[in-house]
């Protein structure tokens, strides 16, 4: 059996106070000049371990191709992640927390059905018709709700081919490494 020691763990995990804390969670947080002083140290903390990270490669992709990541993460902010995003042309769908809540990915709620439950009996609770359906009332909210503002229901699936590690590479040095005169000029034109 393997004993994984503090020194085993990943610099994230080990300062899991720093990646979590507020300013680096939320940028906008930084609102004194005192704020963005302490945010500008917490970001060259996390960087430096990040880029020590044996890991940060593996981390990078996951958190550019596969998960909407918030926060600081593999030497990255939310929005420099977008930015790449935008770059390599790749769309991450937000994390499904209907899974989390205990709703299986194989049991999809059917949208017609949430609306005939609703239009069958107006009086009902929304905590009955989601007991009937076997899912959350966050879920049966997000299906009226759509029906209300008239949105699509689900998302078009698009083949995509991901990009290469080398791409996502190639986008982190694009957008992180950027200095800030190229990004005024960028602004400007």
């Amino acid at each position: 059996m393997t004993t994984t020691t503090p020194d085993d763990l990943l610099g994230c995990v080990q300062n899991d106070d720093l990646f979590q804390d507020v300013l680096l969670e939320d940028p906008s947080a930084a609102q004194t000049a005192t704020e963005r002083r302490r945010q500008a140290s917490l970001m060259r903390k996390a960087e430096s371990l990040c880029l020590d990270c044996p890991v940060m490669i593996d981390c990078l992709y996951g958190a550019v191709v596969r998960h909407d990541v918030a926060g600081y993460c593999a030497g990255t902010t939310a929005r420099q992640r977008q930015e790449m995003r935008r770059i390599l042309g790749v769309q991450v769908e937000p994390e499904n927390f209907d899974s989390f809540a205990g709703a299986s990915p194989a049991h999809q709620v059917d949208h017609g059905e949430v609306l005939r439950l609703r239009r069958s009996d107006p009086t009902a609770s929304l905590e009955s018709i989601a007991q009937q359906l076997g899912c959350s009332l966050s879920t049966v909210k997000r299906h009226l709700r759509k029906a209300r503002r008239g949105e699509p229901v689900g998302r078009p699936k698009v083949a995509m081919v991901p990009p290469t590690v080398e791409q996502v590479i190639a986008a982190y040095q694009q957008v992180v490494t950027r200095k800030p005169t190229e990004r005024a000029a960028r602004k400007a034109a």
